[in-house]
């Protein structure tokens, strides 16, 4: 009986065995991708920001299935990261992966990997990216041997700044007529004001000197631009689309799935401005409400003709039923005013007061219009 134990117990064995080494090789038939992030990042200090969690999230989250992925940054070691939202999908599915966070805790030294060990190489960003990548030696020389090798080289929103000095065979710049997108002049302002006196350069600016061909779309919306095996994305939003540029260039599928809320609400703000017709109805689950409303926000606040404070009125007034910040309809209630919307701004201004009774923004707003 103990033999016989022994002997099915064996049997288990090797069966577990075999099915690890299987899984192995498949895992190792894998292409080998690298993410690249910034060192920069001290925990606790704004002025010292790090990676941004949300394009590795997603960036891990749509490779991993069908690659090989691997962090380095300068350091080495732990990479910090910025401010993040841990309920969205993709970041609550990276939180619980362990080897995703292994990553994170235990990066690879920059100065350590080689560029033949890749099929390509994804830079992130985050605003620390802005002050360390650039300068980091080891980094411009990997970058510089795999576009030697025609391998895919990656950068998404301040990513694109490890690029700004990277040089060909030839001693050119790589960025030199080189299609580009990156985080805008025009993002910045909007979304990193506090930033602006901290920064060694602006992004935009920096590969615009670098004899880059800089293309931008509206802020924080998704755009993605290839030039041969170059392929930047300007925002965290461009991270999908990016990552399916990727898989593409390496002659893998993307596979069907559904777009993530802030996903679709970005797509959804680039159809309603390209005059396309948009759901009269935002299913909650799907879309990301949150985000359509602070777009809609920051995009009158910065808007300068009334065709724009015209767009961010009506992406406002789509999520309103649903969405109801007292600061948010406030906004709302002076932007449909400055649009000539008298009844609309009176009806959201009572509002305002129904919330806040004592809201001096709302009570100015009706002095003024019975004035």
């Amino acid at each position: 009986m103990i033999s016989t134990f022994f002997k099915k117990t064996g049997i288990a064995l090797l069966a577990a065995l075999s099915l690890f080494g299987v899984a192995q090789a498949e895992e190792a038939a894998k292409p080998k991708v690298l993410l690249v992030a910034s060192s920069y990042g001290v925990a606790g200090d704004p002025k010292k920001p790090g990676m941004e969690f949300d394009e590795y999230a997603m960036a891990y989250h749509l490779l991993s299935p069908q690659l090989q992925l691997e962090l380095a940054s300068p350091k080495g070691g732990k990479v910090e990261v910025g401010e993040y939202n841990k309920t969205k999908s993709y970041n609550a599915a990276v939180l619980t992966h362990p080897d995703a966070m292994a990553l994170l805790t235990n990066s690879k030294k920059l100065s350590d990997v080689k560029a033949q060990d890749y099929q390509a190489v994804l830079v992130l960003g985050g605003k620390g990216a802005m002050f360390d990548l650039a300068e980091h030696l080891p980094l411009q020389r990997l970058l510089s041997e795999m576009a030697a090798q025609q391998k895919v080289i990656a950068a998404v929103c301040h990513g694109p700044a490890a690029l700004l000095h990277v040089k060909n065979a030839d001693g050119s710049l790589l960025l030199q007529g080189k299609k580009v997108a990156g985080f805008s002049n025009q993002e910045e302002t909007m979304f990193a004001k506090e930033m602006l006196p901290l920064y060694p350069f602006l992004l935009q600016d920096a590969v615009t000197k670098a004899g880059a061909l800089y293309q931008q779309t509206g802020p924080m919306l998704p755009l993605v631009v290839q030039d041969g095996t170059l392929i930047t994305g300007q925002n965290p939003y461009s991270t999908p689309a990016l990552v399916d540029a990727i898989l593409a260039q390496l002659q893998l599928s993307t596979a069907p799935r559904q777009p993530y809320p802030d996903e679709q609400a970005v797509s959804i703000i680039q159809q309603f401005l390209a005059g396309q017709p948009i759901p009269a109805q935002l299913d909650e689950k799907l879309v990301d409400i949150p985000l359509l409303a602070i777009w809609g926000y920051y995009y009158l606040q910065f808007a300068k003709a009334d065709s724009d404070r015209q767009h961010a009125v009506q992406v406002m007034e789509l999520v309103s039923g649903s969405f109801t910040d007292p600061q948010f309809l406030m906004a709302l209630a002076q932007g449909q005013l400055q649009l000539g919307n008298t009844s609309r701004a009176v009806e959201l201004a009572k509002a305002v007061l129904k919330q806040q009774p004592d809201s001096k923004a709302a009570q100015e707003l009706l002095s003024k219009v019975k004035a």
